[in-house]
């Protein structure tokens, strides 16, 4: 008797033996290039003994679009957020996948406390502002003072309950909370050049100790920073920087940019500027003080 020996999925990543997961493909120009295939989910039966053209006549499907001409495969759309539930049935015997489109909207929390699952900012520098996300004045072994920006970058994936199936499968390491930075750095009234000012867009992602990538229990992923100023001054510190961040499942981006920025000053041991925000600013070419 003929069955339904397995149901593979193109365009997706198996976390289960009942579950695959995709990345949105967002209609038109990506905001953030990707060099991954696009196009629909394709759901393919392998039937046996024969895997053959008359056994795959006989399935009987659930879910998804056909295919013309190939009555062993189903189409599923992956252009919005959602779960698809696909069964094939041959030979008195059934097989059942769930395909989830996935997509994160970033918020980036830049005032009131840290949310109780993201890491905290001392798990990254002795000087903190304390448990809450804004500009502060902290402590600094060298400077008298510092300034530090204090941020949770959040991501809630959609569509509901997606977080829980691949925490259970015990693939959150499949999804990725990245960061770039576009900065300008100024000490003593000079540029002050390093792997991150006066690059566009150079890597910022944060340290693991500082990431919760875990979306079990809400669906959500959650990403904490904290930019402070440049060490090395006698006289002055400035720093501006736009960040831009966004997450990836299995390398494939499933968000459009969150952005926001942080700038501050120092002149004689005190802070003079500490501001943060969302969105962008205009980067200076100079510095304010020389």
């Amino acid at each position: 008797m003929a069955t339904v020996a397995k149901l593979t999925v193109s365009n997706a990543s198996q976390v289960d033996s009942a579950n695959w997961v995709t990345a949105v493909d967002v209609f038109g120009p990506q905001l953030i290039p990707s060099s991954a295939e696009r196009g629909d989910c394709v759901v393919e039966a392998t039937t046996s003994p024969e895997n053959s053209p008359a056994e795959w006549a006989r399935i009987a499907w659930t879910g998804g679009d056909p295919v013309v001409g190939r009555p062993n495969r189903r189409l599923v759309r992956r252009m919005l957020p959602g779960r698809t539930g696909v069964g094939a049935t041959l030979g008195g015997a059934s097989r059942r996948i769930d395909v989830w489109a996935i997509w994160a909207t970033i918020v980036v929390q830049t005032a009131g406390k840290r949310p109780e699952r993201a890491k905290s900012w001392s798990a990254g520098t002795p000087f903190t502002g304390g448990e809450s996300c804004g500009a502060f004045v902290v402590g600094s072994f060298s400077m008298g003072e510092n300034a530090r920006g204090q941020v949770v970058a959040v991501a809630q994936l959609a569509p509901s309950g997606v977080g829980r199936v691949i925490s259970a499968a015990g693939k959150a390491d499949l999804l990725a909370f990245r960061r770039q930075v576009t900065a300008r750095d100024f000490v003593d009234g000079a540029p002050f050049a390093s792997k991150k000012s006066f690059i566009d867009w150079a890597p910022d992602d944060s340290l693991p100790a500082l990431l919760t990538l875990d979306p079990g229990p809400d669906d959500r992923l959650y990403d904490t920073d904290g930019p402070d100023l440049p060490a090395g001054g006698s006289r002055t510190s400035e720093t501006y920087n736009n960040f831009r961040q966004w997450v990836e499942w299995a390398g494939v981006p499933c968000s459009n940019y969150g952005y926001w920025y942080f700038r501050a000053r120092w002149k004689a041991q005190k802070v003079t500027l500490k501001d943060l925000g969302t969105g962008s600013i205009a980067l200076p070419s100079n510095a304010e003080s020389r």
